[in-house]
Protein backbone atom coordinates (compact mmCIF):
# COMPACT_ATOMS: atom_id res chain seq x y z
CA UNK A 1 0.00 0.00 0.00
CA UNK A 2 0.85 3.55 -0.41
CA UNK A 3 -0.27 6.20 1.90
CA UNK A 4 -0.06 9.16 4.16
CA UNK A 5 1.15 8.37 7.64
CA UNK A 6 -0.12 11.55 9.35
CA UNK A 7 -3.33 11.24 10.94
CA UNK A 8 -5.67 14.39 10.83
CA UNK A 9 -8.80 15.21 12.90
CA UNK A 10 -12.23 15.65 11.01
CA UNK A 11 -12.09 18.88 11.40
CA UNK A 12 -9.12 19.49 9.86
CA UNK A 13 -10.03 17.73 6.79
CA UNK A 14 -13.52 19.73 6.66
CA UNK A 15 -11.80 23.13 6.66
CA UNK A 16 -9.30 22.34 4.07
CA UNK A 17 -12.43 20.83 1.68
CA UNK A 18 -14.28 24.17 2.90
CA UNK A 19 -11.10 26.45 1.28
CA UNK A 20 -10.63 24.23 -1.79
CA UNK A 21 -14.40 24.16 -2.85
CA UNK A 22 -16.44 26.85 -1.26
CA UNK A 23 -14.54 30.30 -1.08
CA UNK A 24 -14.29 32.92 -4.19
CA UNK A 25 -12.19 31.70 -7.00
CA UNK A 26 -11.65 28.35 -4.75
CA UNK A 27 -9.46 25.71 -6.76
CA UNK A 28 -12.14 23.24 -7.52
CA UNK A 29 -15.13 26.08 -7.98
CA UNK A 30 -16.08 23.92 -11.35
CA UNK A 31 -17.68 21.35 -8.62
CA UNK A 32 -19.34 23.31 -6.18
CA UNK A 33 -20.56 26.19 -8.35
CA UNK A 34 -20.43 26.00 -11.86
CA UNK A 35 -22.27 22.52 -12.07
CA UNK A 36 -24.78 23.06 -9.29
CA UNK A 37 -25.77 26.04 -11.14
CA UNK A 38 -26.01 23.96 -13.99
CA UNK A 39 -28.06 22.00 -12.51
CA UNK A 40 -30.41 24.51 -10.95
CA UNK A 41 -30.99 25.76 -14.76
CA UNK A 42 -31.80 22.16 -15.75
CA UNK A 43 -28.97 21.98 -18.20
CA UNK A 44 -28.14 18.65 -19.50
CA UNK A 45 -25.87 16.33 -17.06
CA UNK A 46 -22.38 15.50 -18.00
CA UNK A 47 -20.45 13.40 -16.12
CA UNK A 48 -17.49 12.16 -18.17
CA UNK A 49 -17.39 9.14 -21.02
CA UNK A 50 -15.65 6.64 -19.08
CA UNK A 51 -17.46 7.37 -16.06
CA UNK A 52 -21.05 7.18 -17.62
CA UNK A 53 -19.97 4.13 -19.19
CA UNK A 54 -19.31 2.38 -16.60
CA UNK A 55 -22.23 3.66 -14.50
CA UNK A 56 -24.53 2.65 -17.47
CA UNK A 57 -22.43 -1.15 -17.16
CA UNK A 58 -23.87 -1.22 -13.40
CA UNK A 59 -26.28 0.61 -12.58
CA UNK A 60 -28.53 1.15 -15.60
CA UNK A 61 -28.92 -2.59 -16.44
CA UNK A 62 -32.25 -3.49 -15.26
CA UNK A 63 -31.03 -5.47 -12.38
CA UNK A 64 -29.67 -3.00 -10.07
CA UNK A 65 -32.40 -1.09 -8.00
CA UNK A 66 -30.74 1.10 -5.06
CA UNK A 67 -27.56 3.06 -5.18
CA UNK A 68 -25.19 4.64 -2.57
CA UNK A 69 -22.82 7.27 -3.27
CA UNK A 70 -20.20 8.44 -0.92
CA UNK A 71 -19.22 11.98 -1.62
CA UNK A 72 -22.37 13.08 -3.23
CA UNK A 73 -21.13 16.46 -3.34
CA UNK A 74 -23.52 18.72 -4.81
CA UNK A 75 -25.51 16.08 -6.51
CA UNK A 76 -24.23 15.74 -9.60
CA UNK A 77 -24.13 12.22 -9.85
CA UNK A 78 -27.82 11.66 -7.92
CA UNK A 79 -29.73 14.02 -10.51
CA UNK A 80 -27.81 11.86 -13.32
CA UNK A 81 -29.03 8.42 -12.06
CA UNK A 82 -32.54 10.14 -11.57
CA UNK A 83 -32.62 11.85 -14.79
CA UNK A 84 -31.87 8.11 -16.28
CA UNK A 85 -34.19 6.39 -14.68
CA UNK A 86 -35.67 7.87 -11.51
CA UNK A 87 -37.03 4.23 -10.70
CA UNK A 88 -33.75 3.28 -9.14
CA UNK A 89 -33.18 4.34 -5.12
CA UNK A 90 -30.52 6.83 -4.53
CA UNK A 91 -28.79 7.94 -1.19
CA UNK A 92 -25.72 9.98 -0.96
CA UNK A 93 -23.28 10.74 2.01
CA UNK A 94 -21.40 13.79 1.61
CA UNK A 95 -19.53 15.54 4.07
CA UNK A 96 -18.82 18.89 3.19
CA UNK A 97 -21.49 21.08 4.95
CA UNK A 98 -22.46 23.42 2.15
CA UNK A 99 -22.16 21.02 -0.72
CA UNK A 100 -25.06 18.76 1.49
CA UNK A 101 -27.42 21.71 1.51
CA UNK A 102 -26.60 22.22 -2.24
CA UNK A 103 -27.93 18.63 -3.05
CA UNK A 104 -30.92 18.85 -0.97
CA UNK A 105 -31.91 22.30 -2.84
CA UNK A 106 -31.85 19.68 -5.87
CA UNK A 107 -34.55 17.39 -3.79
CA UNK A 108 -31.92 14.50 -3.35
CA UNK A 109 -31.67 11.69 -0.88
CA UNK A 110 -28.45 12.54 0.80
CA UNK A 111 -27.32 12.32 4.03
CA UNK A 112 -24.27 15.00 5.73
CA UNK A 113 -21.81 13.29 7.43
CA UNK A 114 -18.45 11.04 6.76
CA UNK A 115 -18.95 7.06 5.13
CA UNK A 116 -18.99 5.33 8.57
CA UNK A 117 -22.38 6.83 8.55
CA UNK A 118 -23.21 3.93 6.45
CA UNK A 119 -23.21 1.55 9.54
CA UNK A 120 -26.28 3.01 10.74
CA UNK A 121 -28.54 2.62 7.73
CA UNK A 122 -30.95 0.13 7.55
CA UNK A 123 -31.19 -0.45 3.74
CA UNK A 124 -28.42 -2.85 1.94
CA UNK A 125 -27.45 -1.26 -1.44
CA UNK A 126 -26.88 -3.08 -4.97
CA UNK A 127 -24.12 -0.46 -6.41
CA UNK A 128 -21.87 1.66 -3.34
CA UNK A 129 -19.38 4.18 -5.76
CA UNK A 130 -16.97 6.25 -5.08
CA UNK A 131 -15.67 9.31 -7.67
CA UNK A 132 -12.30 10.49 -6.69
CA UNK A 133 -13.49 9.78 -2.89
CA UNK A 134 -12.26 6.59 -1.89
CA UNK A 135 -8.02 8.39 -1.99
CA UNK A 136 -9.28 11.13 0.58
CA UNK A 137 -10.73 8.17 3.37
CA UNK A 138 -8.74 8.35 6.29
CA UNK A 139 -9.85 4.90 7.43
CA UNK A 140 -9.49 2.78 4.06
CA UNK A 141 -9.80 -1.06 6.11
CA UNK A 142 -13.28 0.32 7.75
CA UNK A 143 -14.73 1.57 4.69
CA UNK A 144 -14.30 -1.52 2.58
CA UNK A 145 -15.80 -3.87 5.93
CA UNK A 146 -18.55 -1.35 6.04
CA UNK A 147 -19.82 -1.69 2.30
CA UNK A 148 -19.08 -5.27 1.57
CA UNK A 149 -21.56 -5.64 5.26
CA UNK A 150 -23.69 -3.43 3.01
CA UNK A 151 -23.77 -4.24 -0.37
CA UNK A 152 -26.25 -6.86 -1.35
CA UNK A 153 -25.34 -10.64 -2.95
CA UNK A 154 -23.94 -9.93 -6.20
CA UNK A 155 -23.35 -5.90 -5.31
CA UNK A 156 -20.81 -4.09 -7.03
CA UNK A 157 -18.29 -1.18 -5.67
CA UNK A 158 -18.12 0.94 -8.84
CA UNK A 159 -15.17 3.88 -8.60
CA UNK A 160 -12.74 6.65 -9.60
CA UNK A 161 -9.34 7.42 -8.11
CA UNK A 162 -6.04 9.15 -9.22
CA UNK A 163 -3.16 6.50 -10.58
CA UNK A 164 -0.11 6.96 -8.60
CA UNK A 165 2.32 5.86 -11.15
CA UNK A 166 1.04 9.07 -13.14
CA UNK A 167 3.97 10.53 -11.26
CA UNK A 168 6.21 9.76 -13.84
CA UNK A 169 4.92 11.59 -15.86
CA UNK A 170 6.85 14.22 -13.78
CA UNK A 171 10.04 13.86 -13.98
CA UNK A 172 11.26 17.64 -12.60
CA UNK A 173 8.45 17.26 -9.99
CA UNK A 174 9.84 18.04 -6.66
CA UNK A 175 11.12 14.77 -4.64
CA UNK A 176 8.39 12.48 -3.19
CA UNK A 177 5.76 14.86 -4.53
CA UNK A 178 2.75 13.45 -5.28
CA UNK A 179 0.53 16.19 -6.39
CA UNK A 180 -1.73 17.01 -3.34
CA UNK A 181 -2.84 20.12 -1.99
CA UNK A 182 -1.84 20.99 1.48
CA UNK A 183 -2.52 19.83 4.29
CA UNK A 184 -3.01 16.28 2.52
CA UNK A 185 -6.50 15.73 1.01
CA UNK A 186 -5.03 12.42 -0.75
CA UNK A 187 -4.67 9.57 1.81
CA UNK A 188 -4.28 6.77 0.02
CA UNK A 189 -2.65 5.97 -3.33
CA UNK A 190 -2.98 3.04 -5.65
CA UNK A 191 -1.77 1.81 -8.62
CA UNK A 192 -2.90 -0.81 -10.72
CA UNK A 193 -1.99 -3.61 -8.90
CA UNK A 194 -2.45 -2.37 -5.53
CA UNK A 195 -5.68 -1.45 -5.42
CA UNK A 196 -7.23 -5.10 -6.92
CA UNK A 197 -5.13 -6.97 -4.17
CA UNK A 198 -6.61 -4.73 -0.62
CA UNK A 199 -10.19 -5.12 -2.65
CA UNK A 200 -9.45 -9.28 -2.72
CA UNK A 201 -7.81 -9.12 0.78
CA UNK A 202 -11.35 -8.00 2.00
CA UNK A 203 -13.38 -10.71 0.40
CA UNK A 204 -14.51 -8.47 -2.77
CA UNK A 205 -13.72 -10.59 -6.26
CA UNK A 206 -14.35 -9.85 -10.27
CA UNK A 207 -12.07 -7.02 -9.50
CA UNK A 208 -11.26 -5.10 -12.60
CA UNK A 209 -9.09 -2.18 -13.36
CA UNK A 210 -8.97 -0.03 -16.72
CA UNK A 211 -6.27 2.87 -16.65
CA UNK A 212 -7.40 6.09 -18.61
CA UNK A 213 -4.82 5.97 -21.02
CA UNK A 214 -5.42 9.47 -22.79
CA UNK A 215 -4.58 12.80 -21.21
CA UNK A 216 -7.18 15.24 -20.13
CA UNK A 217 -8.80 17.31 -23.16
CA UNK A 218 -6.78 20.70 -23.15
CA UNK A 219 -6.51 22.17 -26.75
CA UNK A 220 -4.74 25.16 -25.66
CA UNK A 221 -2.55 23.13 -23.71
CA UNK A 222 0.76 22.19 -25.61
CA UNK A 223 1.69 19.77 -22.78
CA UNK A 224 -1.44 17.77 -23.94
CA UNK A 225 -0.21 17.27 -27.39
CA UNK A 226 3.37 16.10 -25.68
CA UNK A 227 1.42 13.54 -23.70
CA UNK A 228 -0.20 12.38 -26.68
CA UNK A 229 2.72 11.80 -28.06
CA UNK A 230 3.99 10.30 -25.23
CA UNK A 231 0.82 8.26 -24.89
CA UNK A 232 1.36 6.69 -28.95
CA UNK A 233 4.91 5.41 -27.63
CA UNK A 234 4.12 3.91 -24.56
CA UNK A 235 5.89 6.94 -22.34
CA UNK A 236 2.63 8.03 -20.67
CA UNK A 237 0.99 6.93 -17.40
CA UNK A 238 -2.93 7.42 -17.81
CA UNK A 239 -3.90 9.66 -14.94
CA UNK A 240 -7.21 7.97 -13.77
CA UNK A 241 -7.88 4.22 -12.53
CA UNK A 242 -12.12 3.13 -13.15
CA UNK A 243 -12.69 0.03 -11.00
CA UNK A 244 -15.24 -2.46 -10.51
CA UNK A 245 -15.28 -5.24 -7.75
CA UNK A 246 -18.14 -7.65 -6.64
CA UNK A 247 -19.41 -9.12 -3.12
CA UNK A 248 -19.74 -12.75 -3.48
Amino acid sequence: MIFCKTIFSQQEIISVYDTLYNQSNSHYQRHSKVEFDKLLEGNRVKVGYDRSKIIKKNVFNKRCKSVLEIGSGVGLIGYYIGYQDNKIRYTGIELDKEAFEKSQILKLNTIHGDFAIIGNLNENFDVIMLWEVIEHLQDLNLFLELAFKKLNENGKIILSTPNYNKIHNYPKREKDQIFQDQPPIHLNFFTKENIKNIFEKHQYSNCKVLVKKLPYLQLKSLGFYIDCIKVFFNKYQGTTLYFEATKK
